[in-house]
């Protein structure tokens, strides 16, 4: 009996150790995570833009995806210089486009370089969008319903968007910034940036963002919440109904 009693109280004992030994080494992890995310907004706010870009990239995955919200459209990536189909990534485009194809119109406005922004992809959900475009010297007609979209990027397609973003000079700057929170293999930022409006008036806005690390301690997915709406009413801008 009494060797049975030690046995058992060795195990519980290595059982111990080794729970104590890997909350030990979570917590590390944790750590070293925190630390690669504190890097990416510490060259934010003091570096140049190739070192955020590196700070950033260094710490990627192959199969990392950025994830940035959701939006009431069609589910394509338009040209707004050439009013063409870049690429139809979901429904109901990829049904229905083809890349390349020129928009003639969207809702019977015309569509041009100077109104693409303005033309009436997206909306209601649910709602009806009638289509005019050109492809291979043809006018083609077609009626798309809007579908709920989820805007998401791969590894290659954030690079090329931060190493073509011009106005990295004019960028806001983080003008409140709360400790970062890491739980397991994620991290939790939530910051108030600060900018300047039309007007030269200050906006200010809040952002949360979440990042998720894998075993080896690269980054394989990020996203962000922030007061989006709350941005554009300080830059004049409000929503209506189509």
């Amino acid at each position: 009996m009494k060797r049975l009693t030690q046995l058992l109280f060795s195990i519980g004992l290595l059982l111990l150790l080794a729970a104590c030994g890997a909350e030990a080494s979570s917590v590390k992890q944790s750590d070293a995570n925190k630390a690669k995310i504190q890097a990416v907004y510490d060259a934010w706010s003091n570096g140049t833009k190739e070192e955020w870009i590196e700070a950033y990239h260094s710490i990627l995955a192959d199969d990392y995806v950025r994830w940035n919200g959701r939006y009431v459209g069609l589910g394509f990536q338009i040209d707004q210089e050439n009013l063409t189909v870049i690429e139809a990534m979901r429904s109901p485009a990829k049904e229905n486009f083809k890349p390349g194809d020129k928009f003639i119109s969207v809702n019977g406005i015309e569509a041009t370089v100077e109104n693409v922004e303005d033309l009436p992809f997206q909306g209601a959900i649910g709602g009806e969008v009638n289509i005019v475009l050109e492809r291979d010297g043809e006018e083609l007609s077609m009626a798309l319903v809007r579908a709920a979209q989820e805007q998401t990027a791969t590894k290659e397609q954030v690079l090329a968007n931060q190493e073509g973003w011009e106005g990295y000079d004019n960028r806001p700057s983080i003008k409140t910034f709360r400790p970062l929170i890491a739980e397991d293999n994620v991290v939790y930022a939530a910051f108030e940036l600060s900018g300047t409006n039309g007007e030269g008036a200050e906006v200010n806005w809040w952002n949360v963002e979440r990042f998720v690390f894998n075993e080896n301690g690269e980054l394989v997915g990020h996203a962000d919440l922030s007061e989006e709406l709350f941005l554009w009413q300080q830059n004049g801008y409000y929503l209506t109904n189509e």
